[in-house]
């Protein structure tokens, strides 16, 4: 690897942990909405409520998997096969998370596309910065709505 590149492994999303009553409370909630598709005769809308709340459970409680990064010259490659384009980006921001990690947020130039959440350890920030400068601005860390939903959720 060059001075123009910086890789790294991390976790593919932060692991909240979850308690057994969060499990019950997304039970209830389910075990309710399937109750209102029952007493609407929504047949189809209960099963799919269930198929959901297997999933959310499932998935819930699946571990986070390690994936490898690395930030090249002109490019970000994740997992060896998704590459994307650092000049699609028009800029970052960091959100410190207390631990090992910070999570850093891609912003792209199209509106219409979610921003890229991304895992990064935190003693190597000043790296990053350093190589990404002259490609995008850095600017200020503000959640959206549903990244507060989500910390809300623990999911």
């Amino acid at each position: 690897m060059d001075e123009h590149t910086i890789a790294w492994e991390a976790p593919e999303y932060e692991l909240r942990e979850k308690s057994v009553g969060w499990y019950w409370i997304s039970i209830i909630l389910a075990a309710i909405v399937i109750a209102f598709a029952v007493w609407t005769k929504n047949f189809l809308f209960g099963f799919f409520i269930v198929i959901a709340e297997i999933l959310f459970i499932v998935w819930g409680n699946r571990p986070p998997q390690t994936i490898p990064f690395a930030v090249e010259k002109d490019q970000l490659v994740v997992n060896g096969r998704k590459t994307y384009l650092l000049r699609d980006f028009e800029s970052m921001s960091v959100n410190p998370l207390g631990d090992e990690w910070a999570e850093i947020i891609l912003i792209a130039h199209a509106k219409f596309r979610t921003p890229l959440h991304i895992l990064f350890p935190e003693a190597r920030l000043a790296e990053l910065r350093a190589l990404v400068k002259p490609i995008f601005k850095e600017t200020p860390y503000e959640p959206a709505l549903l990244d507060a939903i989500e910390k809300l959720l623990h999911f």
